[in-house]
This record gives C-alpha cells, structure tokens and sequence, in this order.
C-alpha cells in the first residue's frame, strides 16, 4: 500500500536518493551521466527550500520508506522574464510569476518515483494530491516543466489532463538539453 504525506526534515536523505536513482534512470540518453552525477550530488539541490514550496511523499514497503516525492507550489518565473531566473539554469532565489503570487496558477516543480516503483501507482498518487492541493488554494492552472526527450514522463503528464502550451527552454547546466512547458486547467 502506497501513503502520501508531507515531507519532513527528516526525509531529505531518501529524497536525495529517490532523486539521484530516478534521475540515472530516466534521463539516461537524455543527460550525459557525469552531469547527472554533479546536478544530484549530495548538496546539490538547495538545503533551504524557499517557503512557498511544499513536498509530499509517498512510503511504501514492508518496512515504510520513501520511495517517491512531489514538489510544488505557486508558479515560478521562466527563463527570459522579468521577475528573475529559471531555477534549474540559474543559481539563487525562485522569484515567482505574477499569477503565482496571485494564487491563480501552480507548479509541479519535481515528481520522482523510485525506478523499482514505477507504473505501482505511487506517481498517480502523489500527482493526484499536489493537483488537490492545488486547487483547494484556489489555482485555476497548473504547468510543469519536462524534457522534451522524455517520453515517458510527458506519457505520464499528458495522461493526468497536461498538455504541452507552447513554452521552451534550454537547460545550459544540464547540457544543453531542452525543457517543454505543460499545462492544464482544474
């Protein structure tokens, strides 16, 4: 049986490990792999989450551990706008959209499952509660960011009401690989 709860301090550890073993497995072809070493790094992703954002995880198992995570929030800035830089090609603050301060529109920021869940139901059940969530503080929409070579993933999306609307963007740290925008209503 998968539970989906909020993440803790605590969970940081196994949400670095979901995270890297997710990562190896899913953008192998896509990212070179000394890349994907150095972006999952321990310490590499930020020890001091900005306070908009929320994570969940899923624990399943005879002895209950981590095997998967969703971070979200409201809408980040994109590359090229005005209110500051893309979080994943650019080190510092997230600054937030206009819509995202205003409460209309939400991100799935990261979904990572385990590579020996996947397709058990822990990625539906994590996505179902971050859209919830996210309806429930009032967002009409909701975007995601993905890479336009994973066709697994964008499978995933497209099958919980995403679609592609349009937005790219080139991850330069992640060499040169492109990233494309989904979105949808709730």
């Amino acid at each position: 049986m998968i539970e989906i709860r909020h993440g803790l301090a605590a969970d940081s550890p196994a949400i670095a490990r979901v995270r890297r073993d997710s990562w190896h497995a899913a953008y192998e072809g896509i990212i070179p792999a000394p890349i994907i070493d150095r972006a999952t790094a321990t310490g590499a992703a930020a020890a001091d989450p900005p306070p908009y954002r929320r994570t969940l995880v899923a624990e399943a198992g005879e002895h209950p551990a981590v095997i998967g995570y969703a971070s979200f929030g409201p809408e980040r800035a994109g590359p090229g706008a005005a209110v500051g830089p893309h979080p994943l090609t650019q080190a510092g603050p997230h600054p937030l959209t206009q819509a995202g301060r205003a409460g209309l529109v939400g991100e799935l920021y990261a979904l990572y499952v385990t590579p020996d869940w996947w397709s058990a139901g822990a990625g539906r059940a994590l996505m179902g509660r971050v859209l919830a969530s996210l309806e429930t503080d009032g967002c009409r929409r909701a975007v995601l960011w993905v890479l336009a070579d994973n066709a697994r993933a964008r499978r995933f999306y497209e099958r919980a009401g995403f679609a592609p609307d349009g937005g790219t963007n080139i991850l330069t740290g992640l060499g040169g690989v492109t990233e494309v925008r989904y979105s949808r209503s709730l």
